[in-house]
């Protein structure tokens, strides 16, 4: 049996564990599990309270608390985000109904409508996962990708864990084409809109770090007419509950150039994104190093056939 197969025989009966308890002592263990590791695992913590009061400092703000009480925070809800996770398998709609409020429906339905497909783009904040489950087993047509990740152990995981959300996957490296007919269908797309967007993204300032930012969700709705709808979910205290929104679409201005609009509608992502995470910041992934150094080799290149671009404006990486 080989590591991942291992690890997943673990999980997956911890979850079955789970979802047979009663939910209220499952989440006092989980909190009382993320409290602890935020004692323990003191690397990580003297780590996120380095990098959000980075964050503050260089985008000039004071955080809503004191850092360490944010990181406190965090160990706690992603601890409740885990727990959650494992209990996908009893998943169904009215469960979902009660835990995550979906408001300003009207907003996706108005664009779907239209009958050119909708882009979802949401942050890594609040529950991702549990939205786009809500989403899906509340009717909608929801498509989004996965990344085959057969080496991955913890990636492997959570695709196992995905297939119980109702949501349509598809293979990132693979499935391109059965997501741009399901847009042409009329259906919705869910897009991560703060990874790692590679060389072939829009490279920006985002949280006072020079990082290269998906294209993805621009060059999708230029290119299929969807319309680009940002929505995120924010936890009620440390509550089950959520409270989701869906925004007014991002539009651009219309005479500009091809490269122009892909860089207009990823900065305004980014910045709507970048001010709901200073809002909420114990309710965000700085877990996942979003900040260290990527591809350095390549903006080394650029930076010699095109002079500075860390103080620069964003451009568009392809």
């Amino acid at each position: 049996m080989s590591g991942l197969e291992h690890l997943k025989k673990i999980v997956t009966g911890l979850s079955k564990l789970l979802c047979q308890l009663p939910e209220k002592p499952g989440r006092a263990f989980a909190a009382a599990t993320g409290l602890a590791a935020w004692q323990l695992w003191r690397a990580e913590r003297v780590r996120l309270e380095d990098c959000i009061d980075r964050v503050y400092y260089r985008r000039h703000r004071q955080p809503p608390q004191p850092v360490k009480e944010i990181v406190r925070r965090a160990f706690l809800h992603f601890a409740l985000v885990s727990y959650e996770l494992l209990l996908f398998p009893k998943l169904n709609r009215s469960s979902l109904e009660q835990r995550v409020a979906l408001n300003c429906r009207e907003v996706l339905d108005r664009e779907l409508q239209k009958g050119k497909g909708v882009i979802l783009a949401l942050p890594h904040i609040g529950n991702w996962e549990i939205l786009g489950a809500a989403i899906a087993h509340a009717g909608y047509p929801l498509n989004s990708f996965y990344l085959s990740q057969k080496e991955d152990e913890i990636g492997g995981i959570l695709d196992h864990f995905r297939t119980y959300s109702g949501i349509i996957l598809h293979d990132r490296d693979r499935g391109g084409v059965k997501a741009l007919r399901a847009l042409r269908n009329g259906e919705i797309l869910g897009m991560i809109g703060d990874q790692d967007g590679s060389r072939n993204g829009v490279y920006m300032d985002f949280l006072g770090h020079w990082v290269s930012m998906p294209a993805g969700p621009a060059n999708w709705t230029l290119k299929t007419g969807a319309s680009l709808l940002p929505l995120y979910s924010l936890r009620r205290g440390h509550s089950a509950e959520y409270e989701a929104v869906f925004l007014p679409p991002i539009c651009d201005e219309s005479g500009a150039d091809y490269n122009e609009r892909v860089i207009s509608r990823t900065v305004a992502l980014a910045r709507w994104m970048e001010e709901l995470i200073l809002q909420h910041p114990d309710q965000y992934l700085w877990f996942y190093d979003r900040f260290k150094p990527r591809h350095e080799g390549w903006i080394a290149a650029e930076k010699k056939k095109y002079g500075q671009m860390y103080h620069g404006e964003a451009r568009y990486g392809s």
